[in-house]
């Protein structure tokens, strides 16, 4: 028996993701032979601050599409987790191999085609354990459509420390596999929030003790959906605000994350991909079910020993909301960073319009990192 099959087999809660958090009974332990696979953009603080936040998404995106059309190969389900200037995916042994070594290429291409650093490098769970880390995890339905994953602990944090720590560079594996990144698709311009007078709110909250995580992050929910009301009201992204991009350098920049080298038949293709989509999507039934889709496959909420999220609403909602967060951070429960924009930035992975896709949202001018930089403070 394997247990490549950990993360399928999980059972799915229908319950709120604050009421889920509250029941230990519901989580359970990610085996030890699975691994922590880290990328991170080294120095992205610059290079959001340089202007390329969509680059850096990009290349955060890369990492998952990787691992998942490597996972898809195998027909093994895995969980990752979006931090806009890079990711973390938990991977059996079975795949560990094979996503590094398509990362380390991603990372190569990174570095020769956009002059940045991404970190690449694993933790095995067993050996987070021994240090004395908890990884907890279930999945929650979270609309009619997507289910993701929740994780309580603190061992993805401590695998992330480990591997900015070290920041090597890591050489491949002796084995065929390339990088592969189909499907991964930067489409869309920036995208206004659903009523115009609103702002994106990009947040990271983390709470300062792992054994009080589940009631932290709970109470937390619960003022968000108080203030903002639930996760699909307080979503940024709708269908009629999606545009587009008409942007050459963006095609090209895809091409090249993509392909590592700027092959014009897939600027053209790409472009002509972006006409076409755009009668596609209106008037053909699965292109208009494909639009109706995507806010509720998008990442607008993740919990994965942190609460990140990506919400729209007033101003007043937010000075809300940061009342009561720093409320809880000044009685020691927790640290926050947010950062307000008035646009999201959205990559995507799209097997095919009809079948599985799913949406990494940020907010604009690098959201996550900006957030990071005020929750280190």
């Amino acid at each position: 028996m394997t247990n490549n099959d950990f993360y399928r087999n999980l059972f799915i809660q229908h319950m709120p993701i604050q009421e889920v958090l509250l029941d230990p009974s519901l989580f359970e332990n990610v085996p030890d032979n699975w691994n922590i696979i880290v990328t991170d953009v080294q120095n992205s603080t610059a290079a959001v601050g340089a202007g390329n936040h969509q680059l850096v998404n990009l290349a955060a995106t890369g990492s998952i599409v990787a691992c998942l059309n490597i996972a898809r190969d195998h027909q093994v389900m895995i969980p990752f987790f979006f931090g806009g200037d890079g990711a973390t995916i938990i991977v059996p042994d079975l795949i560990l191999k094979e996503c590094l070594h398509a990362l380390i290429l991603h990372q190569e291409n990174c570095q020769s085609n956009f002059d940045f650093f991404l970190r690449v490098d694993s933790c095995k769970v067993g050996d987070m354990y021994k240090k004395g880390a908890t990884l907890k995890i279930t999945k929650v339905k979270l609309n009619d459509l997507h289910i993701i994953p929740v994780v309580l602990g603190d061992a993805l944090q401590m695998a992330e420390d480990e591997v900015k720590s070290r920041s090597r560079k890591m050489t491949l594996f002796d084995i065929p596999y390339n990088l592969n990144l189909k499907g991964m698709e930067c489409k869309w311009d920036k995208i206004a929030p659903p009523v115009d007078d609103n702002e994106i709110l990009t947040l990271i909250i983390k709470a300062e003790t792992t054994n009080l995580q589940s009631s932290i992050y709970s109470e937390v929910l619960s003022k968000m959906e108080t203030i903002y009301g639930d996760v699909k009201k307080r979503h940024p992204i709708t269908s009629e605000k999606l545009i587009m991009i008409n942007s050459l350098d963006q095609l090209k920049s895809e091409v090249l994350m993509k392909f590592s080298e700027l092959k014009w038949k897939e600027v053209l293709t790409s472009a002509l991909r972006s006409i076409m989509a755009r009668w596609y999507l209106k008037n053909n039934k699965k292109g208009r079910d494909y639009l109706r889709e995507l806010p509720e496959l998008t990442e607008s909420l993740m919990v994965d020993g942190t609460i990140n999220t990506v919400i729209s609403g007033t101003k007043k909602q937010r000075e809300l909301l940061l009342f009561e967060l720093q409320s809880m951070q000044d009685k020691g429960l927790l640290r926050y960073g947010f950062y307000v924009s008035k646009t999201s930035i959205l990559s995507c992975y799209v097997t095919a319009i009809d079948d599985y896709h799913v949406h990494f949202l940020d907010g604009d001018q690098g959201g996550y990192t900006q957030a990071s930089k005020l929750l280190k403070v």
